[in-house]
């Protein structure tokens, strides 16, 4: 039996012990009695007393014992953060009807007329994102993670108002694990742009990865390695003349992740940041004798980019990216990282040569009112059998004004350009107006 359930018994009875005393009248009352009752009252109240202050002590003893064995918790925070956003679009030409609520330039046609007359509006909430981030300790250190989506179908979902993963993402001290942008980009570069898909040769993309930070400086900057899986792709389109067959067995294979190194240096006057990247791109025929024909390029790439703080909160944004095999990297790529290329009288596989720029100013005209202006354009190595309706060039301009009402409400207008010219020299243009109203939200609580 516990203590606690012993006590109870005894208190009780001694409770009934003083209560059913019978009173004493004045005129009959016996001293000598009523001082032995109250001797006795005096000595339950003194062993019930002793009782108490032994339990207690006991409780007090097992609370110990208790903080001892189990770890106190530790309060992790957990923040909820993202915005609803509604995008309003006049197109004063034509896209492709799975991306329309965004300017992708390779989706331009350049025949005209292959998605219908011009002009089209259109109304869209796919930007709406929503984000969660915790932190806390443990005994290895440092912990975070991050989980965000929004709703902008892409792939098999394009077109449609979905669940899109955008990071899951755990930090573990120095370590990070999991999917979030690759460490081949730099997302501070990203202007002040408020379409969802952005500068056309800006390197961007979110690939599932491990990533270790130098905690250290290394020559006044940082240091990052990361292995990351491979988005690779082979263009088979002109094996679709040449042998059909053959195109629809052709498939990629990732036998090694991508090696990336990024080094950075963060000043007063911006930042600066140059990263690597060093990829096996493997092809093979499937149903075939061992699978061939078969083999393997190796791609490279670089990404120099930079921030320079001008006037007040002004910033010049630059970025130069340049590789073989690296076109999946780029936002609008529009090539492939493996396409065919002639020898001779032989047809040979190689990586195709990707080149991109970005120009971008973001102004501040107040605490409320902001602008961003800037190109972007990308070029592809078209090697010469490639099919005339190959990207050659990808080109995207846009500048906008916004007004920022409060940290959590921004509306404005935005005008977007976006040009694509092709293999045979053929071209095609996209102008477009985009009116944004978005309501930022972040609460953070605290659980333990």
């Amino acid at each position: 039996m516990s203590e606690s359930s012993r006590v109870l018994p005894t208190c009780l009875l001694m409770f009934l012990g003083i209560t059913a005393l019978p009173p004493a009248s004045a005129a009959d009352a016996d001293i000598d009695s009523l001082e032995r009752d109250l001797a006795r009252q005096k000595k339950a109240l003194a062993e019930l007393e002793a009782e108490l202050d032994r339990l207690k002590a006991a409780e007090s003893a097992g609370t110990a014992d208790s903080v001892n064995s189990v770890p106190a918790p530790v309060p992790t925070s957990v923040e909820i953060a993202g915005y609803a956003n509604v995008d309003l679009i006049y197109d004063f030409d034509r896209v492709a009807p799975e991306y329309d609520a965004t300017l992708v330039p390779t989706t331009i046609p350049t025949v005209p007329g292959q998605y219908g007359s011009d002009g089209n509006f259109i109304g869209s909430v796919k930007q709406t994102k929503l984000s969660i981030t915790s932190r806390g300790h443990t005994p290895l250190g440092a912990v975070s993670a991050w989980f965000e989506f929004d709703l902008f179908g892409t792939g098999s979902n394009a077109g449609q108002t979905t669940f899109n993963l955008r990071h899951a993402w755990i930090e573990l001290g120095d370590w990070g694990v999991g999917q979030t942008w690759s460490s081949f980009m730099d997302i501070s570069t990203w202007p002040n742009v408020y379409d969802w898909w952005g500068p056309s040769a800006m390197a961007l993309n979110r690939n599932v990865q491990l990533r270790y930070t130098f905690p250290q400086k290394i020559g006044g900057g940082q240091l990052a390695l990361a292995i990351e899986k491979q988005n690779g792709s082979f263009n088979v389109d002109p094996l679709n003349e040449l042998a059909p067959a053959l195109a629809e067995s052709v498939s990629t294979k990732s036998e090694l992740p991508d090696l990336i190194a990024r080094w950075r240096l963060e000043q007063d006057w911006g930042h600066f940041q140059a990263a690597g990247v060093l990829r096996k791109l493997s092809y093979e025929t499937l149903l075939t004798p061992n699978n061939n024909p078969s083999g393997d390029e190796t791609g490279w790439g670089l990404n120099l980019t930079g921030s320079i703080n001008t006037l007040g909160r002004d910033q010049l944004k630059l970025g130069l990216v340049f590789g073989d095999g690296i076109a999946s990297f780029i936002n609008d790529g529009g090539g492939s990282n493996l396409a065919l290329d002639s020898e001779g009288a032989g047809v040979d596989v190689v990586a195709t040569r990707s080149v991109g720029i970005l120009v971008y100013y973001d102004h501040y005209w107040s605490d409320q009112w902001s602008s961003s202006i800037g190109f972007s354009q990308n070029d592809n190595d078209l090697t010469s059998v490639q099919v005339d309706e190959e990207p050659d060039k990808v080109s995207y301009a846009s500048t906008n004004l916004f007004y920022t009402a409060s940290p959590a409400f921004v509306l404005g207008v935005e005008a977007l350009y976006g040009r694509l010219e092709v293999g045979n020299g053929s071209s095609g243009s996209d102008f477009r107006i985009q009116f944004t109203a978005r309501y930022n939200f972040a609460h953070e609580i605290f659980t333990r």
